[in-house]
């Protein structure tokens, strides 16, 4: 009888102790812990005027930075700038325009929450650039977010190629951008 009395209190703790490991582990019922990531494509942004010393490599490089560094957040799911690039490339200057309809349509395309669109304002081979985004919701089709960022290089550039424009101007912007959307999405 006693060791029956035992056997029985030694499965109680042990069932008390894995219901509490369990409900420790798991989230609180309205806990506000997100498990899925948010979906976003990033499309190739669209230079302007003052612009025109900007590569095509340039532009694909910008494209890849900014979705490499929301993808190394952990908090977002950034589709595969190839993917992207298929789907806007044929109507480019109408996703980054002033009009939200184009984004919303890749966006429906590649099956995203958000499209991140923008133009390239200032690329100045002597070591400044201006970005101008917009973060289109594909659900709603309005503009979430706007953010105007802009970068002087510390240094003189000496040759004012994609490389030294991509470290000490690009990059710079392309951190803050995704520092910036990163809280604006979560």
């Amino acid at each position: 009888m006693k060791r029956m009395m035992n056997n029985l209190f030694a499965a109680v703790i042990l069932g008390i102790t894995l219901t509490g490991v369990a409900l420790a582990q798991s989230p609180s019922i309205g806990s506000s812990i997100k498990t899925e990531k948010v979906k976003v494509a990033v499309v190739e942004f669209t230079p302007r005027l003052n612009a025109s010393g900007m590569t095509a490599e340039a532009k694909r490089q910008l494209q890849a930075s900014i979705a490499f560094r929301l993808m190394k957040t952990n908090r977002v799911h950034v589709v595969d700038v190839r993917h992207t690039r298929e789907a806007s490339q044929a109507d480019l200057a109408a996703v980054n325009g002033a009009s939200t309809a184009a984004a919303v349509r890749v966006g429906k395309q590649l099956k995203v929450s958000y499209v991140l669109t923008g133009t390239v304002e200032e690329y100045n081979t002597k070591g400044s650039a201006t970005l101008k985004t917009q973060l289109v919701e594909v659900a709603t089709g309005k503009v979430k977010y706007t953010v105007e960022l802009s970068h002087q290089s510390p240094k003189e550039l000496r040759t004012g190629g994609d490389v030294e424009m991509k470290t000490y101007v690009l990059l710079p912007i392309t951190l803050r951008l995704a520092e910036t959307l990163t809280a604006e999405l979560l």
